[in-house]
Formats: structure tokens, sequence, C-alpha cells
């Protein structure tokens, strides 16, 4: 991530508003400060050591001393983090500049953001959804996550099940249409 240079820059919770960011990088441990209202209320300031691993959990705390759990994933390059319940998408800045992430979104699959299993789907075969809707749930690392659609659309397929044990990056639904 690259974000060093004091800029604010836009984060998009899917299917929501977007909030401003800075990410400051300081050998593998990034810190997201939220500008203004954020997504745990005023100024929030999330630490996340990175490393080389693709998927974790932690707490972040807001400007009031509360704390909440979060969990995040790197979904292509992008970096999802899931905090009350809202799913929040950062971009690295050169893929905002090269146009947009890389991801299947052109595709309509929406795949496991991280390995988990599936606790419930929300929607079937031939349903419409709205860009933003929560279309199944997904255990991962204790929390229950909501994996919500990217866009408009009509599901084409449904590819899990509840029960089912999934990969990162594993295909969940397919989506067609709008886009």
């Amino acid at each position: 991530m690259t974000s060093t240079d004091g800029h604010m820059r836009e984060v998009y919770p899917v299917g929501g508003e977007s909030y401003r960011y800075r990410i400051a990088d300081m050998d593998g441990l990034f810190t997201i400060e939220v500008e203004g209202e954020g997504p745990t209320g005023p100024k929030a300031e999330i630490t996340i050591g990175i490393e080389s691993r693709q998927a974790g959990e932690g707490l972040c705390r807001t400007q009031s001393g509360r704390t909440h759990p979060f969990a995040w994933a790197w979904v292509g390059t992008e970096l999802h983090l899931w905090l009350d319940g809202q799913l929040f998408v950062f971009e690295r800045a050169e893929t905002r500049r090269r146009g947009g992430a890389e991801n299947n979104e052109a595709s309509g699959d929406i795949v496991a953001p991280m390995p988990g299993a599936v606790l419930e789907v929300l929607v079937g075969e031939g349903e419409r959804v709205e860009a933003g809707q929560t279309i199944l749930l997904l255990e991962s690392m204790k929390m229950e996550l909501a994996i919500t659609a990217p866009r408009s659309g009509v599901v084409r397929r449904v590819a899990v099940q509840p029960g089912q044990q999934v990969e990162r990056g594993m295909r969940l639904v397919e989506l067609e249409g709008e886009g």
C-alpha cells in the first residue's frame, strides 16, 4: 500500500457511503486513519500488522477510546476490512491510477475473500439483487461476515450451500446483468 504522502483517499464500503482515509505504511504495519464520521464513529484509527499474511483479525480503537473487533483480507490488490458488520474496501493508490482493481467483478463472480464456512445463503438463482445487498453470511476467524453484491444484477448461479467450507478466492455466487 502506498499513501505515506499524507493525502486523504476515499474508502468505499460496499453498498454504502464513502469515507476519506489516510494509510501509513511502517514496515508492514498499516495504520488506517478515517477522517470525520468514519465506520466506527468520529475519526477511527485502525492498525493492521500485515506482514506476509493474507488475512487476519484484530481490534481498532476510535478517538473516543472504544474498541471494535475487525477482520481483514487481501482480495487481489484491495484490502477488505469487516468492521461492525460492514465491509470496507481500501484500494491501493497505484491501482486506482490504473483504473480499478484486478478482481472478478467484470466476470460476475463473487468470491470468498478468506477461508471460512458458509452460514447462510440469502439469495436464490434468478433473484434480482441490489448493490450492497447481503447475499450470504460467511464465518471466518470466529467472526460472521456479510458478503454483499458489488453491483445490481440477477443471481445466475449459487455455487455454495450452508455448512460448506470455502477457500479464499473460491466462487460463491455468479451475477449477471447491470455492471
